[in-house]
């Protein structure tokens, strides 16, 4: 049973003395995970931008989009290392309002925008093995740039509308960082949000990935028939055929790490900001944190071209600082 909005009220001060008061294997327990999760998302998806930057092979249709969706998430990776260490120290948010507003607008849009690039991800995969006739003359890098600078302006939308109705972010200290407050959000807001800024989305993106596995189907279908590769005219490769299936496993990580994000802000437009232990608030905001650590590993370490690019980018930075150890080494001498 839900409870009412007094009992909110009072929880509020329940949850902060609760992360005041935490004992010292919880604190580091809660640190260590954060930093893990932070410092792997962080380094993942510069790594990933770095690689796709870099190398002109790499700079594809398809990476773009991947681009854009490690960008995303190495602004949440950066601020869990920057805010979170801190509250989960001191057992309070000593930030200010400002950046309080900051990290509620940037988390709301982040979340959002992410599953945008996901559904740009499908789509792009979608045309280039489904429809290929079509890919070249839809996916041209002007159009790319345009729906990469739409999905993040569009990623706004809830947030932006949350602060036009004179509603602010504030901090839960369950999740331990700023957030939209869910008794501020009405049934008919909820419902908007979670139509177009997660089902329309995931329904892109599940049309998109069944009708690439179907094509895919035919097309092993066709091999198996001919034995002798591919026929005239079936454009599927080995190739993409693999990047699709990284991909796709990137969707399901995605989901994975974000259902909790939405079910549990879900109940609470109707149980109220502070509804479950908090427990289940802590377990929240580490598996939401974990999704930007898990795309890049994902996708750095199981495509062959970007992984030997980023490997070589570590070979470079070693050779570059052993460079610069030895002239230092040279110089003292």
């Amino acid at each position: 049973m839900c409870r009412g909005n007094g009992t909110q009220v009072n929880l509020t001060k329940v949850f902060a003395e609760q992360l005041a008061e935490r004992s010292q294997a919880e604190v580091y327990m809660e640190l260590i995970a954060l930093i893990i999760v932070g410092a792997i998302g962080v380094t993942g998806n510069v790594l990933v931008c770095l690689a796709i930057l870099k190398t002109a092979s790499l700079r594809t249709i398809s990476n773009y989009y991947v681009a854009s969706l490690s960008t995303f998430e190495l602004i949440i990776s950066l601020c869990l290392l920057v805010f979170l260490p801190e509250v989960l120290v001191t057992g309070k948010w000593r930030f200010g309002d400002a950046s309080c507003q900051f990290v509620g607008f940037m988390t709301a849009m982040l979340a959002t925008g992410s599953i945008y690039a996901m559904a740009l991800i499908a789509l792009n995969r979608y045309f280039l093995m489904v429809k290929s006739n079509l890919h070249r003359k839809y996916f041209t890098k002007r159009n790319v740039y345009v729906s990469i600078a739409a999905s993040w302006l569009l990623a706004a939308n809830f947030p932006l509308s949350y602060v036009i109705q004179g509603n602010t972010f504030e901090f839960h200290p369950g999740k331990m960082f700023c957030i939209f407050n869910v008794d501020k959000i009405n049934l008919i807001q909820a419902f908007l949000t979670g139509f177009f800024n997660i089902q329309l989305p995931y329904i892109i993106i599940s049309i998109c990935y069944y009708k690439i596995y179907r094509k895919v189907q035919q097309h092993n279908a066709q091999l198996r028939r001919l034995e002798t590769g591919v026929a005239s005219g079936n454009r599927i490769s080995t190739r993409d055929i693999r990047i699709t299936k990284i991909l796709f496993a990137m969707v399901i990580a995605y989901t994975v790490s974000w259902t909790p994000f939405y079910v549990i802000d879900l109940i609470g437009v109707f149980c109220g900001q502070y509804f479950a232990p908090r427990l289940v608030y802590v377990i929240y905001g580490i598996v939401v944190g974990s999704t930007a650590a898990v795309s890049p590993v994902l996708y750095g370490a199981f495509n062959r071209e970007l992984r030997s690019e980023i490997i070589k980018l570590f070979k470079t930075l070693h050779c570059s600082l052993l460079g610069r150890a030895k002239v230092a080494i040279n110089g003292q001498t």
